[in-house]
């Protein structure tokens, strides 16, 4: 039993504390002693005397609801599922004195099934808690994201098709942007990212991220293997293509 384990007899007694998204508003209840034998960092946001500690309730600014949910249940049994079914948006609160007339330019309400490849694509959620983990101070459920996530990684290999090479990409943006330049899984995603290189070149989001990252392009150059050919022995296409976005309007079926 690891240090931050604690027996479910020593903790069903203890009061609950809220933990919101404020993406969605929504809040998930967890008992006290349990979240504090599992997150330092939160449990000390919770038992000062700032808002969060006389409200009882932390709000995430930047967290997935699912990966909240994801980690209340890990709290509870030890591990979290994959897929998860999203829950209903929480209805908007109305407000008088800030009606909008205007509906012609109102985004409108963004159904579950949405955004669903996202939320429960398995990349992105054991990147998503990796994170999360990292953040928050909870080695064991950051142990465990890293072995679902470089073996989901492993299990897709090099990612065939547009939308895993886009998944793919989407990871990798995530994690170089929010985790320190020292952390392990850097270097194990950059060397995934040379090994699928024939696959994700195709993207062009892909040349954009080695454009905000240079870090990622730096730590790849040491797997990545020389070219073919000298310059001199290289045939030169007849035509040369521009990079094409499949991005289409009325206007491109005009001959």
């Amino acid at each position: 039993m690891s240090g931050t384990e604690i027996a479910y007899i020593d903790f069903l007694d203890s009061d609950f504390v809220s933990l919101r998204v404020r993406q969605t508003g929504r809040s998930f209840r967890i008992h006290r002693k349990l979240l504090q034998s599992k997150s330092r960092p939160l449990i000390a946001a919770l038992d000062s005397t700032l808002k969060e500690g006389r409200d009882s309730l932390y709000e995430f600014e930047d967290v997935k609801e699912g990966t909240v949910a994801r980690f209340i249940e890990w709290a509870y049994r030890g591990d979290y599922p994959t897929s998860i079914t999203l829950l209903e948006p929480l209805p908007t609160p109305f407000i008088p004195d800030k009606v909008d007339t205007d509906i012609e330019d109102k985004p409108g309400t963004k159904s579950p099934e949405t955004d669903f490849t996202s939320e429960n694509h398995p990349l992105l959620v054991h990147v998503r808690l990796y994170i999360f983990s990292h953040i928050y101070i909870i080695p064991e459920l950051q142990k465990l994201a890293y072995e679902k996530a470089t073996a989901c990684f492993a299990d897709l290999d090099k990612p065939d098709g547009l939308d895993r090479q886009l998944a793919v990409i989407d990871a990798l943006r995530l994690s170089f942007s929010r985790l320190s330049h020292e952390d392990t899984l850097l270097d194990w995603l950059a060397q995934y990212a040379a090994y699928s290189i024939d696959k994700l070149r195709l993207q062009g989001s892909f040349h954009d991220l080695l454009k905000d990252f240079p870090a990622l392009s730096s730590r790849m150059m040491i797997s990545l293997s020389p070219a073919q050919s000298p310059p001199w022995r290289s045939t030169q296409q007849k035509h040369q293509f521009t990079q094409y976005s499949a991005r289409w309007t009325g206007d491109n079926y005009d001959l």
